[in-house]
């Protein structure tokens, strides 16, 4: 053991002896994190209690002027109610580090400080939208400010309201004398249902007209013009569920309409006289859409068109032509948007009562569930809105 205990201590003479030799000669800096940069997330707005759509990231730099891997970055909500996903993450091959944000239950700003120890901090800043009840056959005072959630320059309200036995005919309805209206109507879940706009004058109004199933659903009031402000109302409305002349009638999946097609509704002269109703719709890239129209009073034929006008899909007779006279529509949107849906005739001056099927599924029979996917405020593009053409009384019967 003595043994042992020389050649230790003869070998920690040496280390320290060639440590202190060592020390005196320039060797190179350790690389150090330097600088953090904001990389996204910043300025996101979304409801109450809910997950902001995108994480926080930034990017922490080292002393070399190269990304820094393994620096713990430190997150901090240092104004507002937010629950961070984790309030430490470190920063991975590419000296990125990521949190996600849940909101609280309190509206307003919040702001959320990143930090890394020598290092500068950085802040990105969030708003949290209130999102009170508004009850059917209610209307409720509203005012779009500056301190609203602010999408792409427009600032916006939420409102949620519940239909508890669909099918249910609405009709929301956002009026104001300050600005140009612009109303926008989604799912709880975020998913776009569609929209409504006035343009035509300073004092205007905008109606989204639906048929809409049981469910959880969230309006969104806005401006058309950017940085608008000012009160209005908003009006949740029941209405017959039925689809009467010719204006545009939103419909969710889920939902069965009975009516009639008549010599007030949208007409085709191209090649005769037809009649048809109008429904307009949201398709998400991918998913599908199946329809089903009955009558015994005449030859059923489905025709759907995209935003554009372009027909891209019509049946009639289903797969029994000869045997019966309802049409069975099937098509997987290639791309999303709105869709308008004609529920029409095969004979020529054809009148009477039918039934309209617009099945819950997004699939084709026997595939996996597939959600669509969260929207919000998607009509807002690169800060402009982006109206999608929605044709008005003739229709083409292209596919026939």
């Amino acid at each position: 053991m003595r043994v042992f205990r020389r050649l230790g201590a003869t070998a920690l003479g040496l280390f320290l002896a060639f440590g202190l030799a060592c020390s005196d000669s320039a060797g190179p800096a350790a690389v150090k994190p330097s600088a953090l940069v904001p990389v996204s997330g910043d300025s996101q707005g979304n409801l109450t209690g809910d997950q902001l759509f995108e994480p926080l990231t930034v990017l922490v730099n080292g002393s070399n002027g190269q990304p820094y891997s393994g620096a713990t970055v430190t997150w901090t909500v240092t104004a507002g109610a937010a629950t961070l996903g984790s309030p430490t993450a470190s920063s991975d091959s590419q000296g990125f580090a990521t949190t996600t944000v849940t909101l609280g239950a309190t509206p307003g700003a919040i702001s959320i400080q990143a930090s890394v120890g020598g290092v500068a901090p950085v802040a990105f800043g969030a708003t949290a939208c209130d999102h009170p009840v508004l009850a059917l056959n209610d209307t409720l005072p509203g005012s779009l400010a500056a301190t609203d959630c602010n999408f792409g320059g427009y600032f916006t309200d939420f409102y949620e309201v519940n239909v508890p036995a669909g099918p249910q005919g609405v009709a929301f309805t956002m009026a104001s004398g300050a600005f140009e209206t612009w109303l926008e109507v989604y799912l709880r879940t975020g998913f776009f249902l569609g929209y409504d706009f006035e343009i035509d004058s300073p004092n205007s109004s905008s109606q989204f007209s639906a048929i809409l199933a049981t469910g959880n659903y969230l309006l969104a009031p806005s401006s058309l013009l950017q940085s608008s402000t000012g009160a209005y109302t908003m009006a949740a409305l029941s209405r017959p569920a039925a689809l009467a002349g010719c204006g545009v009638v939103w419909v969710t999946r889920g939902v069965d309409v009975s009516d009639s097609v008549t010599a007030g509704d949208c007409v085709d002269s191209t090649s005769g006289v037809y009649y048809a109703d109008k429904v307009a719709i949201n398709l998400d890239a991918g998913s599908v859409l199946t329809v089903a129209e009955r009558s015994t009073a005449f030859d059923a034929a489905l025709f759907l068109n995209n935003a554009a006008g372009t027909g891209v899909a019509f049946n009639d007779d289903s797969a029994n032509a000869g045997t019966t006279t309802n049409a069975y529509l099937v098509y997987q949107a290639p791309v999303s948007g709105v869709y308008l849906l004609f529920v029409a005739t095969t004979d020529s001056a054809a009148t009477g009562a039918y039934t309209l099927s617009i099945a819950s599924s997004t699939t084709l029979t026997g595939s996996p569930r597939r959600d669509e996917r969260p929207q919000v405020l998607r009509m807002t593009v690169g800060g402009l809105r982006m109206p999608q053409a929605l044709p008005g009384r003739t229709w083409s019967r292209a596919g026939t």
